[in-house]
């Protein structure tokens, strides 16, 4: 008699962002980040809300919870474009931008 079991597997690869969210502001193909990129940023960099907070340069470590809470919940609110941009670049996900030199 054969048994059917059922087959599990795990990635081991960490979640991705969406490329859209990787984009600057002004790009047409920008995505703002969800609640669950805010998360997965937190994942694939393996740091804590206090750490990514301290590096965005926010004090109150309330601020990061809210940006990672559920898209329905009361206290949800939105990560502000430069708080995510900055964590990008310090995190290594995107390039700092180069500086453009004056033309004499």
């Amino acid at each position: 008699m054969s048994e059917d079991h059922a087959k599990y597997t795990v990635s081991t690869e960490p979640p991705a962002l969406p490329p859209g969210t990787l984009l600057r502001f002004t790009d047409p193909g920008y995505q703002a980040p969800s609640a669950q990129d805010v998360r997965t940023l937190k994942a694939i960099s393996g740091r804590t809300g206090r750490e990514l907070s301290a590096l965005a340069g926010i004090a109150d470590q309330r601020t990061f919870r809210k940006w990672t809470a559920p898209e329905e919940a009361s206290q949800r609110s939105q990560i502000p474009y430069a708080a995510w941009r900055l964590l990008l670049i310090e995190l290594g996900l995107i390039a700092k931008p180069l500086k453009k030199r004056r033309s004499s």
